[in-house]
């Protein structure tokens, strides 16, 4: 079939469907390029009707409500921490560093806390006037497309589980690109269309429009002018999780081939993924057990009057030294 979005990292090519509902429930379209296997809604919203739900009801959507409530703010801080041990390597004294879709600022505050410059760029209001407020973050509220920043401006930016949220990912990484100063990284985490983590009918999200394996990633990086420094999955998860750092633009005949099966790869790992192997596995299980051991944690840990700020305080000073989460 002709897809009505063209592939983000072929252009105009052939697809096929793989899904037509989201883990509601509710009808949406995905499908896979036979090229390269990118996987992407299509069709999709409107750019203008995409701007509104994030400005306006994401947030809402994933953590009902637009101020974070104290149990967030710990599980937060502990994953803005485990996102600082993931680039630690990458800082040096004085750096400037952007977080694009920060949220409610604990990972640039974190960030802070360690003497880096950094500051963040989030679309939604009330979590954007959050960071500033309680956390001190200077976030523009706004989409980063928006944004007038000059070029080489960051020796370091961020870009955690976003790209998949995007209209155009090889136009962002690209421009994120440009923000980057010449010795500068681009550290980008996204889900792993790969991944057994989930079950089945919650792969797909109305809010995710790409999803993308290891492969096709670091293509898309290389068409958007940006080599692959180092690239890892998250431990449990499988997340992607890749840092880029500038290149000449084109991509070499060696890299086109390394798309090639990929698709068919991509495939028959979704094929395999069927709901009865899930549930036959440990996985949901573990992942159950270990949620609820989570959840204690946070209930206990936010017990008392402590502000966010506090909590996110006490955290960072008694865990920063927590070992790395990924693995090669």
């Amino acid at each position: 079939m002709t897809p009505a979005i063209p592939c983000n990292l072929c252009g105009p090519t052939s697809c096929e469907e793989i899904s037509n509902r989201d883990r509601e429930g509710n009808t949406l379209h995905t499908v896979i390029c036979t090229a390269c296997g990118l996987v992407w809604t299509d069709p999709r919203p409107s750019n203008e009707q995409n701007r509104k739900f994030y400005a306006e009801q994401y947030r809402l959507q994933y953590k009902s409500t637009y101020v974070p409530k104290r149990k967030h703010v710990y599980r937060e801080t502990l994953r803005a921490m485990a996102r600082y041990q993931a680039i630690a390597e990458l800082v040096q004294p004085g750096m400037k560093l952007l977080d694009v879709g920060s949220g409610a600022g604990f990972f640039p505050y974190v960030a802070r806390q360690q003497g880096i410059e950094a500051q963040g760029i989030e679309p939604n209001q009330g979590f954007a006037e959050y960071a500033g407020e309680t956390f001190d973050v200077p976030t523009t509220n706004a989409f980063f497309q928006d944004v007038d920043i000059p070029e080489e401006s960051f020796d370091l930016i961020t870009l955690n589980h976003v790209l998949e949220h995007v209209e155009d990912p090889c136009v962002t990484l690209g421009q994120l690109g440009k923000w980057l100063k010449s010795d500068g990284y681009l550290v980008v985490e996204v889900p792993n269309i790969e991944a057994t983590y989930h079950a089945p009918h919650n792969r797909f999200h109305v809010g995710h429009f790409y999803n993308f394996n290891p492969v096709n990633l670091e293509r898309l990086g290389a068409k958007a002018g940006l080599a692959v420094h180092a690239s890892k999955l998250v431990t449990g998860e499988d997340h992607i999780h890749i840092t880029f750092q500038k290149q000449a633009l084109g991509v070499s005949r060696s890299e086109d081939d390394a798309l090639q099966g990929n698709y068919q790869r991509v495939s028959e790992i979704l094929r395999r993924h069927t709901t009865f192997r899930h549930y036959a596995s440990v996985v949901p299980y573990a992942r159950f057990l270990s949620k609820q051991t989570q959840y204690r944690a946070e209930r206990r840990a936010v017990r008392g009057d402590a502000s966010p700020r506090e909590i996110a305080d006490a955290l960072i000073a008694a865990h920063l030294d927590m070992p790395a989460r990924l693995v090669a």
